[in-house]
Formats: structure tokens, sequence, C-alpha cells
């Protein structure tokens, strides 16, 4: 084993003799396997290519490897610190549960380097991590810089401690926050001036050592010793390549940075930045917001008032989009959005208005998403909090679907879309969205309802319900629709709809699958084909949450109101799978209950069908395919399983159409 093929003294100077030695070896001795290591960018970047060499990266660590680290870990500092063994197994139960419920920490953890500067930091809190992420950051910052720049000592055989070398500021005679200052600045030069948006930037060992150089109170140090003095430690700075060095993580970069513009440029040039290149900012902006904000709420609006500049409708440029965007996310991070100032409160009502425009906006399916998630916790006025109960919109949410014809089916689908046929239906009524996680929490709330799984109620409220059973979204329907019936009364409304709610004529129940497919794909058109999508034309990510989104979950209903159905219905495409009263049949490869879809056949439709019976969902979900996501697609499950794609929406019905 060859070690560190890039570390040889004078290396660059020496890299073709070191490599032809090294191949020459090989050469020689045919039959041995030789292994040798070198910093990765080195290798590929810097023209350390071996010839006859197959090149592998070190994989970062499974989750299996950091929970053995951790285990390891505790044993040892249970024996250097004479802990009780029991509390430090607990101790790295704690860290292992901290770092499996975080992504963040995650993604440190699987680089040894990081999950040993966690495990110590976990350590030296007796067994905590901080929960702001700032505040973690912060404090690893310092770890590591503690790593990077105090002394290296030795313990002699006798006992005796001698110093190798002195701490970088001692040495440098300077104080540690001028050495930390120049690394904030170092790390906002990089970070702007780095091409990718992904990864740590390089940081030229010019200017580490001029900046470290104009920086030191010490006439003897040279520039030779103090590359001699970095290139040896690891910490806050990695030697990355020859003459170049290196964050330990973007985190860190970004980090620095932030705190380099909430010394020089806050807030201004902070939103300036975010809103003209948000991909590279954004992590740095909502850092720095945290930071300032450490010394009170109060400093944070004046980066609220940099970043969402005006109210909406007085601008429609994308920088005024993302600045909104970010700003949502800054009070979320860093405020109590329900005790606000009155003057604040009209900066949270402003940038709340602009999530609303966010959703119709020309952003990416992420951002819409986050958006919505963000509407949420900073009040979703699209509904009326004090009537979460009922659907609110156009005739308290419901949309009115016309009697006539419409094309259902498709010809060039799974065998059970087929054959593609036309089919006339009565007037009905269907919901603009999903049943929302407050809607459904209004119901179990009000009927004490309590057959269902608690995941149901665990999604921002302005998300679709999800992990609900057929029968606990039936329960919903007959409850709503009593509900109704009683505002009827009251109304004594001559609307078509509240007679027939009044009268019974009408229901409030699932839909079928019929109803399902004409709400989503619109009446009959001159084409005579039907729509694929509920919008014209082809597959549009930009109009649907399916796995091409890249969001991994549900998003808050309404999220994508350019995929909007012909009526105006809203995530009949993804998001998730909906419940509808339609059977499917026993067998799931085999359906009972095929095309041509006769209306007139009331089994299909029967509510108290065997249990066994499997029910059609339609719809498709948030993890699924494009093909999935069609008007005409069909797909079944048990009723009596709710799992995380599934979700219903309401219709209003003649009762006698099923």
């Amino acid at each position: 084993m060859l070690d560190g093929l890039d570390e040889v003294p004078e290396a660059n100077q020496r890299r073709e003799q070191i490599k032809a030695t090294v191949e020459a070896f090989a050469v020689a001795y045919p039959k041995c396997y030789i292994l040798v290591n070198s910093r990765t960018y080195t290798y590929q970047k810097q023209d350390w290519q071996l010839k006859g060499f197959r090149e592998a990266i070190l994989a970062p660590f499974s989750k299996g490897q950091i929970e053995q680290f951790v285990d390891r870990w505790y044993e040892h500092i249970a024996l250097f610190r004479n802990l009780n063994e029991k509390d430090a197994q607990g101790r790295a139960q704690l860290l292992k549960r901290a770092i499996s419920n975080s992504e963040r920490l995650r993604d440190l953890a699987e680089r040894p380097l990081l999950l040993t500067l966690t495990a110590s930091l976990h350590a030296w809190r007796g067994g905590t991590l901080p929960e702001k992420r700032e505040e973690l950051y912060a404090d690893t910052v310092d770890l590591l810089l503690d790593w990077w720049e105090n002394q290296r000592i030795v313990r002699g055989a006798d006992g005796e401690i001698s110093l190798i070398q002195p701490s970088l500021a001692e040495w440098l005679k300077v104080d540690r926050d001028k050495v930390r200052a120049l690394l904030n600045q170092l790390a906002y030069s990089a970070h702007a001036g780095q091409i990718e948006l992904t990864g740590t930037a390089d940081v030229a060992e010019s200017d580490l050592i001029n900046g470290l150089m104009q920086i030191s109170q010490n006439p003897d140090v040279k520039p030779a010793r103090l590359i001699e003095f970095l290139t040896a430690r690891a910490g806050l700075l990695l030697p990355r390549g020859v003459g170049v060095y290196t964050f330990p993580h973007r985190t860190f970069q970004e980090y620095l940075a932030a705190c380099h513009l909430t010394d020089y440029g806050y807030p201004e040039e902070i939103a300036n930045l975010t809103r003209q290149d948000p991909n590279r900012w954004r992590e740095v902006c909502l850092l720095a917001g945290a930071k300032a904000t450490r010394g009170g709420a109060f400093a944070l609006w004046p980066l609220i008032d940099a970043l969402c500049l005006q109210n909406t409708g007085t601008a429609t440029q994308a920088d005024d989009f993302w600045g909104a965007l970010l700003a949502g996310r800054a009070i979320l991070e860093n405020t109590d959005a329900k005790n606000l100032s009155a003057a604040n409160q009209q900066k949270n009502d402003r940038v709340r208005d602009w999530q609303l425009a966010i959703l119709k906006s020309d952003l990416p399916p992420v951002e819409h998403a986050l958006a919505g998630d963000t509407l949420a916790r900073l009040g979703d006025t699209r509904f009326d909090p004090a009537a979460w109960s009922l659907p609110k919109s156009e005739m308290l949410g419901f949309i009115h679907i016309p009697a006539g014809e419409f094309i259902m089916g498709s010809n060039d689908g799974r065998d059970n879309e087929k054959p593609q046929h036309k089919l006339t239906l009565p007037d009905y009524w269907m919901a603009k969205y999903p049943v929302t996680v407050a809607q459904f929490r209004a119901f179990v709330e009000a009927a004490d309802y309590t057959d269902f799984r608690e995941e149901a109620l665990s999604d921002p409220d302005n998300r679709p319900v999800r992990y609900v059973t057929w029968y606990n979204a039936l329960a919903y329907t007959k409850w709503l629709n009593k509900n109704l019936v009683e505002m009827d009364k009251n109304i004594k409304s001559e609307n078509a709809f509240w007679e027939g709610l009044i009268s019974g004529e009408l229901n409030v129940t699932l839909p079928s699958e019929a109803e399902w497919e004409k709400a989503s794909r619109g009446p009959s058109t001159s084409s005579g084909a039907g729509r694929t999508y509920p919008w014209e034309g082809d597959f549009d990510l930009n109009k649907t949450n399916n796995k091409d989104a890249g969001i991994g979950t549900t998003s808050a209903v309404g999220c994508f109101p350019a995929g909007a159905s012909p009526y105006g219905l809203e995530d009949m495409s993804g998001n998730l799978w909906e419940w509808t009263r339609s059977l499917w049949g026993e067998s799931y490869s085999k359906p009972d209950y095929n095309y041509p879809y006769d209306p007139l056949d009331k089994k299909r439709e029967k509510l108290d069908a065997e249990q066994n019976i499997l029910r059609v969902l339609r719809g498709g979900a948030f993890n699924y395919s494009q093909y999935d996501v069609r008007c005409a697609y069909r797909d079944w499950f048990n009723p009596f399983d709710g799992l995380n794609g599934l979700g219903f929406r309401v219709v209003v019905s003649p009762s006698s159409s099923y």
C-alpha cells in the first residue's frame, strides 16, 4: 500500500518522477496487488493518474457503518471519561436517533471526519445537539476551527507534555477573531465564484497564505513554514490538492459566507444576491437571517423587507417570487408567526400573499410545494379557518359539472381502460380540491371519530389528508352531508344544489369513477379522443406533483393551478390517489367491472358491498410515473388499507346514481 501519492514532499515539482516510480514498481512486481491512495481532487484534476491502475472512490458511510461508528465512539468515550457504560450506550442511541431523523445530519455523518466532529460535539454537550441548524453549524465551526488552529502537543514516556506547535493565532500573534474573519471572507469569495452549485469551492493556497500573512503580527513567520503548518492539519480548511484548499462540506462554506455577509452586507447585499441567484445563495441567506436573529427577532424583519420589497400585483419578475419564497422560509425558521407586532404582521401578510402568487408562477414544482407548506403556517387565505369543516370556494368548494356527454377510457392504455367510449352523466358537483388535513381534523373532532391512523393528521393543514381507508372517507362524506343539510335549512336557498340536498335528491358521497373521469377530462371534444391529462397537450411536470416533479411527498392542495381540469378542478393528476365509490372486484388481475361503463348498473357503485371487494382508485400520486397520472388510468386497493398515497375528494351527486 502506497499512502498519499500526492502528499510526498515537493509533490508538485516531482509529480512525473513519483508517477514513473510507482508505475515502474508495478511492472517490476506484476504478481503483487498494489494499492495507491490519493486525494480525489488531486488525482482527477491535477494530472496524477497512473497508467495501468484502476480507479475507485471511497464510498460514503452507510447507515450501518454510521451506527457502528457511534457505538464504538461512545465505548471509547466511556473509558476515556469514566462514564457509566449504560449512560454511554444511552447517549449513543440518542445520537443515532438524531442522525436518523435529520437529513442534514445524515449528510454530514456519511463522511468520517464530519461524523467524528458530530460525535465529538454530541459528547461535549453531554448527549445533545443544538436543535436549530444555525446553532449547530456555529458550534461545529468553532470545533473545526479549534481542531485546525489549536496547539500541537505530545506526552513523552515520562508523562511530561511537550509543545510541538503553538496554535495558529499564537504563532501569527493575532486575535483568533481575525483568523475567523479571514475564513469568513474566503468562504464568501469562494462561494460567489464557484461555477458548480453543489459541493465545495476551491480556495487557492496563495489567497489563504496571503490573507494570513497580512493579518500576522509575527515578522518571523515565513510563507513556506505556514504552508507546512496548514497542510498537516485537518479542520475548517482541508488541503484538497497541491496548492488548493477547501472546506470539509458545503454546509460550512455556506455558513461562513453567511457570517461574512451578516457582518458586512446585511440585509441589502444578501437579499440582492439571493433574489438574483437563489440557487447559489438561498442557504446562505437563511443562515444569515438565523445568525442575525440570535440578537433578537427584530433583526430578521429588515431582511424580510429587503427580500420581499412590495405587495403582490406590483411586479411579476422572477426575483420577486424568489425573494418572497425565501422571506417566507426565513419567517418560519426564526419567528413565532402567531405572536407578531402590528407592523410585522403586515410584513408577514405581504409575504403570505406572495406565496399564493408563487403557486401561479413559473418557479419549479419543488418551489410550488415549498410555498404551499409556507402558506400552511403563515395562514392559507384560500380557506376560512373558522369553517374548516366545509370546503369553501364556489358553492362551498364544489364546482358544477353540467349534464352531458364525455369520453371515458383509452384505447392506448391498459386493457382495463378499453374500449374508449362515450358516456352521458347527469348534473353533479365535485370538490375543487381533495379533502385536506384540516378538514378531516374538523370531522374527527366534531364527530369524535377514532377509527383512523394517527398519521392522517400529521401533515400541514392545507395538504390533502392521506393514510385514510375507503371507510374513513365514506364516514367523512356522511358527516359532511349531515352538516350541509343542516346549513341548507338555515339558508333556505332556491338554488338547485341546496334544494337537492334538503330534499335528499342529492347526497355528499365519494365520486364514481365515471364522475371522477369526466371532472378530470372535461366534456367531449371535436377530436373525439378526450384529454390524456386534465390540461391540454402532453405531460408537463410543471402541472402535476408526480415523481418527475421531484417533490417526493404530497404538496398543499392547489399548488399546480396550471394543471387544472377544464371545469377548474385541481390536483386531479398526481399528488395522491383518490378513493372512488366504484367497485373493482375480488381479483386485482381480473376486474369484475369492465368497460364500457354502464351508469345504470347500480352494483358497481354499491356502498354496502362485501367488505373484501376492492375499490377503484383514480389520479395517481406523488411517487408515480406520468403514465399513471393520466385521466383514464384505473387502479384498485383494499378498502380497509390506508397508505401514504391514498386520499379522497367528495362529490354531491344524484342519489339515484348509486
